[in-house]
């Protein structure tokens, strides 16, 4: 492929990925999703670092440092977008239970069910 094939090929990606971020919710700061970035990139970049061994000239292979990075960075920028575009969980509220008195929360704990761990059906 042409280097023009892959930017058109990875904007449309883009685009396609971002307009669905745009309408999640997600908890994440940004403070947290540049953390994730960095230490992507800062991983990459160590793993690259690490393959530097395996050759007889390492100082003619140090792209494979910037290499690294630049896979870390993509990895952790596409972990974010996928993960700002999952919708967030229904948040459920255990001070809701512990907001009752205490007479409603026993009637409440002996009437529920436990689901059963192993259910058998006979059908003649």
């Amino acid at each position: 492929m042409t280097p023009q094939k892959w930017t058109s090929v990875l904007l449309v990606a883009l685009i396609l990925v971002t307009s669905q971020a745009s309408y999640s919710q997600t908890n994440r700061t940004v403070k947290r999703n540049v953390a994730t970035v960095l230490f992507a990139s800062l991983g990459g970049a160590i793993l690259g670092l690490s393959t530097l061994s395996f050759y007889g000239e390492p100082e003619e292979h140090t792209n494979n440092i910037t290499l690294g990075a630049l896979v870390g960075f993509v990895g952790g920028v596409g972990y974010v977008l996928y993960d700002s575009s999952q919708p967030t969980p229904p948040a459920y509220e255990y001070s809701q239970i512990f907001d009752q008195d205490l007479k409603s929360r026993r009637a409440s704990a002996s009437h529920a069910k436990a689901p059963p761990i192993i259910q058998l059906t006979y059908n003649f």
